[in-house]
């Protein structure tokens, strides 16, 4: 039997990748590694395989590691991506030069600096990246590239620009084959621009088409019983057993809800004030959530059934997650995660962090199912979000976990209703500033004004002033929304 030599096994690995063949590229590393100490460029691979799992803190530690062993623009260009995902639009268009640097005109890089700024609502720095494109290709009498096109889309949107926005992405979708994960991107985006455009069929049937791709199946008898079981592990009397944390800092804060349930206003409400700040969706409890479910021993009873998951591990995770959040806020006094796994996790945010405060944003579910429909969440993570029905049947679990911590826990939880948040801000506002035991400030009011990079679907909403259109959004849409049964809602009752 012939070996393959290092070079053939690289080329093997790099036609996989190119390919989009995940799992093989993945075992053609593994066997690489088995062989060869990591390079640069297998390093690189290994990062993109973790971006494509979500695991974007691993893909930059991996990239970084790239990096510094050779200067690459792919590595370059994922940390950036990274940087994107999490908002820090300046370290991303710095990352996006350094690729640019190690690779002049690489028009992914391009794309990337151009979408990290439009997501930042630098609308015209965006413009200033896209145009030269534009017009080069103009003067050769040929068409921009792909990635060009698609973010050249998006600011026509932020123009008003929609049946022009519309006809670039149509285009894209007929004439430059773009693959599956492309093409479902282009159609939401699609339908945001017919939702602008108020042609409501357009926009909906765009992302029911959207929804095809990499959707998952989703039973919401099955998640009734996995929320039915998380409420069992986590009773009041079960915790009274399970580890607790001895950190005392009421520096942590969290939000809890639906998407699009207005967490990201209440966010940069928070972030808007002097003496607080927002960090976005971290994932840092996820991912300590992820680590005790696998060390739990269901034959043991709490606090042995955690194994080495000790009341000191939990107060060393939690003290942690204060270092890492005061990083990103030295001097805030409060500071608020609204990551959006934070509904199942509100049982041991409270024993990690005993003093902190919750949010629970709600918002109608027919407009939550809506949203979150057209809004074009990843299916993979979220299954539920590509059927209007599965949406409803996740928001009344959320509903029922949230009404379950009220009854388990003893650290406070305030009810926020979108409805009342946008319609009634000069009482609402205030109400949340006081629930954090903080003072009012009008900073609050001004909570558009913020240079902050908001990275959610709610980005080029949360940058400007309030407005009430969104509540109600699901009459446009009312004949899609026929034969679904919807709990009943009433936010003022």
């Amino acid at each position: 039997m012939i070996t393959p030599t290092q070079s053939q096994r690289i080329h093997a690995i790099r036609q996989a990748m190119n390919g989009q063949q995940w799992v093989v590229a993945e075992e053609l590393l593994r066997e690489h590694l088995q062989r060869s100490r990591p390079d640069a460029e297998t390093l690189y691979y290994t990062a993109v395989l973790h971006e494509v799992r979500f695991e974007i803190d691993t893909a930059r530690e991996l990239a970084e590691r790239s990096m510094r062993l050779q200067p690459n623009p792919g590595a370059a260009l994922l940390i950036a991506r990274v940087h994107r995902v999490r908002g820090e639009t300046d370290d991303a268009v710095r990352m996006c030069d350094r690729s640019l640097e190690l690779s002049p005109g690489n028009v992914l890089a391009i794309a990337t600096k151009a979408g990290s700024l439009e997501e930042a609502g630098r609308y015209d720095e965006s413009l200033a990246v896209v145009e030269p494109l534009l017009e080069r290709a103009k003067q050769q009498n040929r068409q921009a590239e792909a990635p060009i096109l698609a973010e050249w889309a998006k600011l026509l949107i932020q123009q008003k620009r929609y049946a022009e926005a519309i006809a670039v992405i149509d285009d894209l979708i007929a004439n430059h084959q773009p693959d599956e994960r492309r093409k479902c991107g282009l159609l939401y985006t699609r339908a945001k621009a017919c939702d602008k455009a108020k042609d409501y069929e357009g926009a909906f049937r765009s992302a029911q088409e959207a929804n095809r791709f990499e959707a998952l199946p989703f039973d919401p008898e099955v998640y009734r019983e996995q929320v039915t079981a998380l409420m069992t592990h986590w009773s009041r009397e079960k915790m009274a057993k399970f580890p607790i944390s001895s950190c005392t800092s009421e520096v942590p804060v969290f939000v809890a809800g639906m998407p699009r349930s207005g967490t990201s206003l209440i966010d940069q409400i928070i972030d808007a004030h002097p003496r607080a700040a927002g960090v976005g969706e971290l994932d840092m409890i996820d991912r300590f959530a992820v680590e005790l479910a696998e060390a739990w021993n269901p034959d043991l009873e709490p606090p042995e059934s955690f194994g080495p998951f000790n009341g000191r591990k939990w107060t060393q995770v939690a003290e942690r997650y204060v270092r890492e959040v005061r990083k990103l806020a030295p001097t805030a006094e409060r500071i608020v995660n609204k990551s959006l796994g934070n509904n199942r996790l509100v049982g041991l945010i409270a024993r990690l962090f005993p003093k902190t405060r919750i949010i629970h944003a709600i918002r109608d579910p027919r407009d939550v199912a809506v949203s979150c429909f057209l809004g074009g969440f990843n299916n993979r993570l979220h299954p539920w979000t590509t059927r209007i029905d599965w949406v409803v049947a996740a928001w009344e679990q959320s509903m029922r976990m949230m009404e379950h911590w009220k009854a388990s826990l003893d650290v406070p939880i305030l009810d926020v209703h979108y409805e009342r948040l946008v319609n009634d801000p000069e009482n609402e506002f205030p109400r949340i500033i006081e629930f954090l035991g903080l003072e009012w400030d009008d900073a609050c009011n001004e909570f558009h004004k913020s240079r902050r990079t908001v990275r959610t679907l709610s980005y080029d909403q949360v940058n400007r002033p309030l407005y009430t259109t969104s509540a109600g959004r699901n009459q446009h849409y009312a004949k899609f929304l026929e034969g679904v049964r919807f709990p009943a809602y009433d936010p003022f009752a």
